[in-house]
């Protein structure tokens, strides 16, 4: 529409998240067959995160078992670093564990693996200052979260 402005704010990568000492972690980088038949730790049905790992499954014409449904991005990492299984999560979420070498982080070769936040408003509508002030706040917070996955 010519009347919106669209700008992407935050880039999210997602990783393959794995315990630390297990022969999966010795590859750096997987591609989607890789996963196949592996016990993959998922987000409750009907989430977000559930239903984008769903189609990229589905996508990748891949099967996998799913031994625990969890509905926290915390209860998925403890889930992983006990060895129930592997888990596909946002990299800054699980950036403390993998510092700390609680667990390991495999990338994922393959497009759908990263997310993009927009931020989007009307092109001719006035933006009052505290509006300004909220998207200087977003970029500002953005920028310090993209220079922390590095």
């Amino acid at each position: 529409h010519k009347k919106l402005v669209v700008k992407e704010v935050l880039e999210d990568k997602l990783v393959i998240i794995t315990p630390r000492g297990r022969p999966l972690a010795v590859k750096k980088r997987w591609t989607p067959k890789d996963l196949e038949g592996h016990p993959f730790i998922m987000h409750e049905k009907e989430s977000a995160p559930r239903r984008a790992i769903e189609e990229f499954i589905r996508k990748c014409r891949i099967s996998v078992k799913i031994p625990l449904e969890l509905s926290s991005n915390r209860a998925i990492k403890r889930a992983v670093e006990e060895g129930i299984g592997i888990a596909l999560i946002s990299r800054k979420v699980a950036n403390e564990e993998i510092r700390a070498k609680r667990m390991h982080a495999i990338n994922l070769a393959h497009p759908a693996m990263k997310r993009k936040f927009f931020l989007v408003h009307h092109k001719d509508k006035y933006l009052s200052e505290s509006l300004r002030l909220l998207l200087d706040m977003v970029f500002d917070w953005t920028s310090q979260y993209s220079k922390e996955l590095k």
